[in-house]
């Protein structure tokens, strides 16, 4: 008998507004619980430099991934960093952390996704910030038959990525040819999560997934499988494994308890002042 695979819950088209578009809502965090936040920004005819000013963070691992544009990324934890396509910057922003991001087109267009990650709350949540940066060539590519995948966190095959989360999560950037099938048996306490479609078209457990769509897996231990037909397909996976504790979410945090939440606010609101001084 052939084994399981994982099915699709749900089909999402996100939530638009100007370039932005939001997939995980506040109320949504529980049903992708550890994932908080997935924003895919996209802009074309971009003459000048666009970006966010000093913002705070807190309670979350954040990953910052620019498709196109150069993206400069300044934090409190000293970070200063150029990232160009294809790089990841890492930012823990545990108990409070501000930072502003500036992307600059390229021929026009920019373009860049952001994910957050629940911290545990005995692990991360409630430490200090932390800001890294890894190159495009950093990243580990597994090549099998007509598929490329990018491990931007976690592993497969016994490859490695070197970036680490205290949530145990598994994020792939991945290419499929025409006509192809790829598949795999993750950890199976990675039971939650989601397949974002960058380009192309995606089959996964007879649902056809398009461009621009997140298709939400049903919670389960069973394998991954997607193929394609005629198209093929760039896609993002993200899955990890649900944190067993409370959920405490604002638009720029997320935490265990109310505690935690007012001294992280407090802490950035410091931070904050600090700049404008």
């Amino acid at each position: 008998m052939a084994a399981k695979t994982r099915t699709i819950k749900k089909i999402r088209y996100g939530l638009k507004s100007g370039s932005m578009t939001a997939y995980i809502q506040s109320g949504d965090i529980k049903e992708l619980n550890p994932f908080a936040l997935w924003d895919h920004y996209q802009a074309k005819n971009v003459c000048q430099p666009v970006g966010l000013d000093f913002h705070g963070h807190s309670g979350i691992n954040t990953l910052t991934y620019p498709i196109c544009g150069n993206l400069r990324h300044v934090d409190s934890t000293g970070s200063q960093t150029l990232l160009a396509p294809g790089d990841v910057q890492m930012m823990l922003s545990g108990n409070g952390v501000i930072h502003k991001d500036t992307l600059k087109p390229i021929d026009g267009l920019v373009e860049t996704f952001a994910l957050w990650v629940l911290l545990p709350a005995t692990n991360g949540e409630m430490s200090d910030a932390t800001s890294l940066k890894f190159t495009a060539s950093d990243l580990p590519l597994v090549e099998k038959n007509d598929v490329v995948a990018k491990v931007l966190i976690g592993e497969i095959d016994n490859i490695k990525s070197p970036i680490t989360s205290p949530s145990p999560v598994l994020v792939l950037d991945i290419a499929i040819a025409p006509y192809s099938q790829w598949e795999m048996l993750p950890n199976k306490k990675l039971s939650s999560g989601f397949v974002f479609v960058h380009s192309g078209k995606a089959f996964i457990s007879n649902t056809e997934v398009n461009k621009n769509q997140m298709a939400i897996f049903t919670p389960s231990e069973d394998k991954i499988e997607i193929r394609t037909s005629y198209y093929g397909c760039r896609l993002l996976l993200a899955i990890g494994e649900p944190l067993a504790q409370p959920i405490i979410a604002t638009s720029t945090s997320v935490h265990s308890s109310i505690t935690h939440q007012q001294h992280s606010a407090l802490h950035i609101k410091q931070l904050l002042k600090q700049v404008e001084s």
